[in-house]
């Protein structure tokens, strides 16, 4: 069954053999990014057919025409000598840590999960800047995209961006991580790890170790979190010193972005006075990296009943 990414509109469809699949695959144009694209659903024959989507740009990863960050970095980034110094670390730490993993797993074996958040997009942006400069292709590292009903517009619009810009092959699944993971494992076999933008300040996720396998009852998989030591404001700081796209609910207050169904922007971004101009505010809440406190990264998170 042929799938649309949110923002793209259906142009022309045909049908090819691809080695022993059934290649069904519709050109696409993007409102956003005015590239063209193809999206290829591949049935295997005499087979149900699978569970996920891969969407292939052909764009040849050029830079996106919206979401960008400005070309500065916000005067409420404070890019200090030693912040400077900081991030450059992060990255190199960031570039070893997948100079260990290649030794471990051939690329092959790797796939990356992405939300759309803050957290996965500087995880995306270093690892698509260490493969360009080690000739790895982009595409030869899919990206895995978990889409739900519940999810806000701008989510999906923003992967479907990222998928252009970064030139990716893009795997989805309408199901629940755990689900799409174990039926991962039985569509694509190969794929023994895979790359999370976790944090140790995010839920569970404090004793976590660099590389660390699935839990019990998961599929067997080694999870790898190049970022577990970066804080809050690490992630904006390489956002804003790199000109990273990001999504734009970012500039309406929202710090932590789960569904739409239990996030809200942050209160404590709540603009006092309306009349005063803030730069890169939209709306009645202040952008997200003007957090002052990591601390309160989750607090426009509402608690299930």
């Amino acid at each position: 069954m042929l799938r649309r990414t949110a923002c793209l509109r259906h142009l022309n469809r045909r049908t090819a053999v691809y080695g022993s699949r059934t290649v069904q695959s519709s050109f696409v144009m993007s409102k956003c990014c005015c590239t063209a694209t193809t999206t290829i659903t591949t049935p295997v024959l005499n087979s149900s057919p699978p569970r996920h989507n891969s969407v292939l740009t052909l764009n040849g990863g050029k830079s996106m025409a919206t979401g960008r960050t400005p070309a500065a970095p916000s005067p409420h980034i404070a890019v200090t000598p030693e912040t400077r110094a900081r991030i450059e670390q992060r990255q190199q730490t960031a570039f070893d840590f997948f100079d260990e993993t290649l030794q471990l797993y051939g690329v092959e074996e790797l796939i990356f999960c992405f939300n759309g958040g803050k957290d996965c997009t500087v995880l995306l942006d270093l690892l698509m800047r260490y493969c360009r400069q080690q000739g790895i292709s982009s595409r030869e590292i899919p990206m895995l995209y978990i889409k739900s009903d519940d999810a806000f517009a701008e989510i999906d619009e923003f992967v479907a961006r990222c998928v252009e810009h970064y030139n990716v092959q893009l795997i989805e699944y309408e199901e629940s991580l755990k689900e799409a993971l174990t039926h991962m494992s039985a569509d694509m076999p190969r794929i023994k790890a895979v790359f999370v933008g976790s944090r140790n300040t995010d839920p569970y996720c404090e004793h976590l170790s660099p590389m660390q396998p699935t839990d019990n009852g998961w599929p067997p998989m080694m999870r790898l979190n190049p970022l577990l030591e970066w804080s809050y404001h690490d992630v904006w700081h390489y956002i804003h010193m790199n000109c990273v796209a990001y999504c734009p609910l970012y500039n309406k207050g929202y710090t932590s972005i789960g569904y739409r169904s239990n996030t809200v922007p942050n209160p404590h971004l709540k603009r006092l006075d309306l009349t005063s101009p803030c730069s890169g505010a939209e709306g009645d809440y202040r952008p997200a990296w003007e957090l002052a406190d990591p601390t309160q990264e989750r607090d426009g998170r509402l608690q299930r009943k």
